[in-house]
Parts: structure tokens; C-alpha cells; sequence
């Protein structure tokens, strides 16, 4: 019985550290891109809607290439494939096309065990963690021939009338020139040679000693506005992850502070992508509407 028992366990065990994560990424427009997680490209040709699975990590650095080449490319740093709670399952993450451009953004999670087949227009990509060769570059040439007609023409007709009698000579003279033009447009498709990276902030998230110490700082104030000043303070000052920004959320009595504090410190958050994370510092499901609307007319 112990043996069957501790079998059971084994099983168990190894079932939970098997459980890996998949990533969905779709064009909300219906642009076809390149995905590429740490460096290494995943799908051989550009898609719309993409799910990359057995993923065991739990951030990845993402970069994604349009073959559109006039759409900037988009990286994140540190993308996210597990929930708030550090749970595998199926992140979903959608390319919105905001104010400020297209933006990654985080769309919706599935717990691993209830995670379903994508659907048929999904592309379905095992992890690679193969280099894939270069990405191919096809150019299109276009000739366009016009003509000006068949070159210079002179008409010369000259009448006789000699004793009743008419004669008439015609001379047709043709150069026998025409000219022509070609018009040769060339477009070139595929990644572009330089590219304009965006959504890149250029900082790293607080270590966690100094965000102890940050916490410590905002706990030991008495008043609600002092703690509400000191955590701006701070959220100015540094880089701060989603997950940081609501353990500072939480800190909070009133709901209408948490709410403002919240507001505040989106902009200097590290990974917005990942907000949704505020979301469970607050007790009501208007408060997260409001904060909702609010990124919204952001344009994010």
C-alpha cells in the first residue's frame, strides 16, 4: 500500500512539474508577423494568429517583426506566460493598434488544465529552440512599357492637270522612329535592414531589497496622504513591474486611493502589458472599470 501511495505521489509530482505554458499572440488588424521568444524566431512564415506551446520558462524576451516592413517592430522584455500567482495555462496577448502605435497587450488567461486545441486558424508552433535561418527577403519588380506611335510622319500630295489629263503624286515619308519608356518599380518585401524598436522603456524593475525597503518606507507612515505621496515618490523614481505596482496598491485602506495611486503609476510601469495584475488590490468591480477606462483614454 505505501508503495502504490508513494507511486501515486511520484506520478503526481512529475505531472506537476511537466505542466508547461502557451503563448497566443494575434493581430488584432490582421497583420502578419514574426514571433521571436529569447532571441530565436519561431514560425518559418509571417502569420496572423500564432500559439506557441511547451514553453517551461516563466518570462520570455519577445520581439515581434511585421513583414509589413513599415510597421516599427515590437519588443517586450520579460513577457509573461504565467498568471498573477505564477500558474501555467495559456496566456493570450493581442496586437492593439493604439495612439501611439501598435502596442502588445495583454488579452486573457486559461488555467492549464483547461486549456483547449486552438482553433484551425491558429498556427500551432512547438517551442524551437533551434535558430531558424534568416529570414528571406523577395523582391517584386514591376515594368511598365509605353509607346509615342510610330515616330514622325510627312504627307505630301502634289495634283497636275496637263491637257485633260489629271495626274497625281502622293509621297508618304516615316521616319520610322518610335520611343519608348520603362518604368521599373521595385518593392521589397520582407524584415527591414534597420528597424525602430519600440515599447522598449530602457530600465529594469527595482530589486527586490530596495522594494522591501520601499514597502517598509510606505508602511511605517500613519496618514493615508503620506503614504499616497512617499509611494509616488518612489513609483517616479524607479522602474516598477506590474506586480510591484499592486503590492504598493494594496498597501492602501481607502479603495478611492488605491484607484488614484493606481492611475499614477501606470506610466511608469515596466510591463504594462501585464496591468491586469492591479486589478487584485481592489474590492469592487467598478473600481477596475474606471481603471479600465482611464488606460483607455490614454490610448493604451
Amino acid at each position: 500500500m505505501k508503495k502504490i501511495t508513494f507511486l501515486t505521489l511520484l506520478l503526481v509530482s512529475l505531472f506537476s512539474n511537466a505542466q508547461e505554458s502557451r503563448l497566443t499572440i494575434f493581430s488584432e488588424d490582421g497583420d502578419a508577423f514574426y514571433v521571436i521568444l529569447n532571441g530565436i524566431r519561431q514560425n518559418e512564415e509571417p502569420v496572423v494568429n500564432i500559439a506557441v506551446d511547451y514553453l517551461v520558462n516563466d518570462y520570455y524576451d519577445t520581439k515581434i517583426i511585421f513583414a509589413d516592413e513599415s510597421i516599427p517592430v515590437l519588443e517586450k522584455k520579460h513577457l509573461m506566460v504565467v498568471d498573477v500567482d505564477n500558474q501555467r495555462g495559456e496566456v493570450v496577448y493581442k496586437i492593439k493598434d493604439t495612439k501611439r502605435g501598435r502596442k502588445l497587450r495583454f488579452f486573457s488567461f486559461t488555467p492549464f488544465q483547461a486549456i483547449m486545441p486552438p482553433p484551425s486558424n491558429v498556427s500551432v508552433i512547438h517551442y524551437n529552440a533551434t535558430p531558424l535561418p534568416p529570414i528571406q527577403t523577395v523582391t517584386q519588380t514591376t515594368t511598365t512599357t509605353t509607346s509615342s506611335g510610330n515616330g514622325d510622319q510627312i504627307n505630301i500630295g502634289v495634283g497636275v492637270n496637263a491637257g485633260g489629263t489629271n495626274v497625281g503624286v502622293g509621297i508618304n515619308v516615316n521616319s520610322g522612329m518610335s520611343t519608348t519608356t520603362t518604368q521599373t518599380t521595385t518593392t521589397t518585401i520582407g524584415t527591414p535592414t534597420d528597424v525602430v524598436i519600440v515599447e522598449d522603456t530602457g530600465c529594469y524593475e527595482m530589486s527586490r531589497p530596495d522594494f522591501n525597503q520601499a514597502l517598509a518606507s510606505i508602511e511605517s507612515k500613519t496618514f493615508s496622504d503620506s503614504k499616497l505621496t512617499l509611494a509616488k515618490q518612489i513609483t517616479k523614481s524607479n522602474c516598477l513591474n506590474s506586480g510591484q505596482i499592486a503590492h504598493i496598491t494594496s498597501l492602501f485602506d481607502f479603495e478611492d486611493t488605491r484607484l488614484e495611486y493606481a492611475k499614477f503609476a501606470y506610466i511608469y510601469c515596466f510591463n504594462p502589458e501585464n496591468y491586469w495584475k492591479v486589478n487584485n488590490s481592489f474590492q469592487f468591480e467598478s473600481t477596475i472599470e474606471e481603471l479600465d477606462e482611464y488606460i483607455a483614454s490614454l490610448g493604451h
